[in-house]
């Protein structure tokens, strides 16, 4: 292959990477807002989890496979997606150490900002990552968040968290966490971040 074509793929891939990353910025600091998740992480995440946006479930909008829950033959999907798809998947059973292909069902969403959203509201209203959530809060240490994701269980790669720290410093993610204002709130005396 030329060196004209390799080039050109590599640029195409940069636009490609950058295009997503912008796409993302606005609805991970939404949802930063909301819930506390820090952007970066949140857009990190979307980046392992989707491909770079690829692999979102078509319609769906799901950049995190964020499934829906079958409860008493009812499937329900929460508060901000729209509905659900039932699409194949692999899961990993411990108890055989092995991997099988089910049919799942997933939630869908509107837009990529509401699937980032309920990405977060998933992480703050979960208690196994309260205490990851009060620790960012103080310390405003993205890269210990994704420590204490992969502590708490969110992924079963042992190298999740390594992931997730790579892709923020290879394209510098950490920039769109939002910063404190140092200004305080008038209706609830709390720090106000931009």
């Amino acid at each position: 292959m030329s060196s004209v074509v390799q080039a050109k793929k590599r640029n195409a891939l940069y636009f490609m990477k950058q295009t997503f990353i912008i796409q993302a910025t606005r609805p991970a600091q939404h949802s930063e807002i909301f819930t506390g998740v820090p952007a970066s992480i949140t857009i990190a995440q979307a980046i392992l989890e989707s491909g770079w946006g690829k692999y979102h479930m078509g319609k769906a909008n799901n950049y995190f496979g964020i499934k829906a829950h079958t409860i008493h033959g009812k499937v329900t999907y929460g508060k901000v997606a729209t509905g659900y798809i039932e699409k194949e998947t692999k899961e990993h059973i411990k108890k055989l150490n092995k991997d099988i292909t089910i049919k799942a069902y997933f939630r869908s969403y509107k837009n990529m900002s509401d699937s980032f959203l309920d990405h977060g509201l998933f992480l703050k209203n979960n208690p196994r990552y309260y205490l990851i959530l009060a620790i960012y809060a103080i310390k405003k240490d993205a890269d210990e968040f994704a420590k204490g994701l992969q502590k708490a269980g969110y992924a079963t790669d042992p190298n999740y968290a390594d992931l997730l720290i790579k892709i923020m410093k290879q394209n510098n993610l950490y920039q769109y966490n939002l910063k404190p204002t140092g200004k305080k709130s008038e209706k609830n005396n709390q720090t106000m971040v931009a």
